[in-house]
């Protein structure tokens, strides 16, 4: 055994002979399974009866990642899942730098700061929101690494199957959203007339396009106010920089973008058309059809921008502000909410890539958490570990900052740690 491995293999050791072990409702019925220090499997199919036979196969095996099933099973240390008899399971969303735009070009630091705000929507505008959850139904935890977890146990989803869970997904990322129903058509005038030379009677219909309830719910409450951010942001930013912008979407030339903005905000003696859209609850205030079309467009989310390559990512920035359903549109991992049998983190144990605590948190306590102040173990000590710089670094740990460069440093136990999980760094062989 390596001297890096070594060292963390007992300091892992050591806080599980301390640490305050989490344990999950019903924890006798789920499947746990491990991935340990310096080794590439998982072994799983395992269970539990009590916490002290957990703390010992912790204690002395060491693992790096500890795991436990979402479901419940009338067996669940069988070795195959019809064995296990399954008995239903937690709703469960994952959150992580993969599912959030732009994460590529981002520090670890930034990555976790934009996770946490996307995770926070999450919870508010959908969980809370929408489904109507209570704060004491959420389990929030952050998962040592780059996200954050949710489990719900309510009783009125643990029998929900992977489909079922697959549309909650599917409405938090605006996949199945019928803009359809969010702005209907109704019809409003009606004619009828004979074509005099077939003496056929023909019936004309004029239709105009509703506005989402003021009072409405979910998506429709959404668009509502993502169309009211959008008319804020065209009026702010002046009607030179708006038809500027306007022009970047496909199809629409400098013409119909200063007749959709006119339409808008300088409708004839004084009567603005969005002051009339939000006061008649409708979009009959464009002068023309195309006008309309296109704003429902940019508001739908269902047009592109005209250029492409570094061009276009140009154009995309440039008309960030103005993007209604994306920046509505909630973000998490689809295959761990809709997988019934997922191994997720147990709450309290360390993850093996940065030594941090997989720590539960409250609502509250979720808005000012710092996950690199906060999840640094708490036995992990100030007192100096000589390391190998590996690769260099330069991260903010427990308000302390570490900027190193490859070769020998010394440094606090808790940043060696995090450095020797992350592959930063090593310790240095013996002579």
């Amino acid at each position: 055994m390596n001297d890096t491995l070594e060292f963390l293999k007992k300091r892992f050791s050591d806080y599980y002979k301390e640490a305050n072990l989490y344990l999950p409702d019903r924890f006798g019925k789920r499947e746990w399974g491990f991935m340990f220090l310096g080794e590439g499997f998982m072994k799983r199919h395992m269970a539990f009866q009590n916490r002290e036979g957990l703390r010992d196969f912790l204690v002395n095996k060491i693992p790096a990642h500890v795991y436990h099933s979402a479901a419940y099973y009338e067996k669940p240390n069988a070795s195959t899942m019809q064995e296990k008899n399954w008995l239903g399971a937690d709703l469960i969303f994952d959150l992580d730098a993969d599912h959030i735009k732009g994460a590529e070009g981002m520090t670890y630091e930034e990555t976790l700061q934009k996770v946490k705000e996307e995770f926070i929507r999450l919870i508010d505008d959908f969980l809370l929101d929408d489904f109507g959850f209570s704060q004491d139904q959420l389990e929030i935890i952050f998962s040592g690494g780059r996200g954050y977890h949710i489990h719900i146990r309510d009783p009125r989803v643990i029998q929900l199957s992977s489909h079922e869970r697959r549309e909650i997904v599917d409405y938090i990322t605006g996949k199945e959203v019928d803009m359809e129903l969010i702005f209907p058509e109704t019809a409003y005038d009606k004619k009828t007339y004979i074509d005099k030379k077939t003496s056929t009677e023909h019936v004309t219909i004029k239709k105009k396009v509703m506005m989402p309830e003021e009072d409405a719910g979910g998506w429709k409450k959404k668009m509502r106010e993502g169309m009211r951010r959008l008319t804020d942001e065209l009026e702010n930013i002046g009607k030179a920089e708006a038809i500027k912008r306007l022009c970047l979407f496909e199809g629409i030339g400098e013409k119909t973008a200063k007749g959709i903005y006119i339409d808008l905000f300088e409708g004839p003696k004084g009567e603005r058309g969005v002051d009339r859209m939000w006061g008649e609850e409708n979009l009959e205030i464009f002068s023309s059809d195309k006008h309309q079309n296109f704003f429902l467009l940019i508001v739908k989310g269902e047009i592109g921008i005209k250029m492409e390559g570094d061009e276009g990512q140009a154009s995309q920035e440039s008309i960030e502000s103005l993007i209604v359903k994306e920046k509505l549109e909630g973000e998490t991992d689809e295959p761990v909410t809709s997988d019934i049998r997922r191994l997720i983190r147990l709450p309290s144990s360390l993850h093996g890539k940065t030594g941090f605590v997989v720590k539960p948190l409250s609502r509250d306590e979720l808005n000012d958490f710092e996950p690199l102040r906060d999840a640094v173990c708490g036995i992990f000590s100030d007192d100096p570990i000589k390391i190998e710089v590996t690769k260099p670094v330069n991260i903010k740990l427990k308000n302390e900052v570490f900027n190193l460069k490859e070769g020998e440093a010394e440094v606090p136990e808790f940043a060696a740690i995090f450095l020797l999980c992350r592959k930063n760094a090593q310790i240095p062989q013996k002579t």
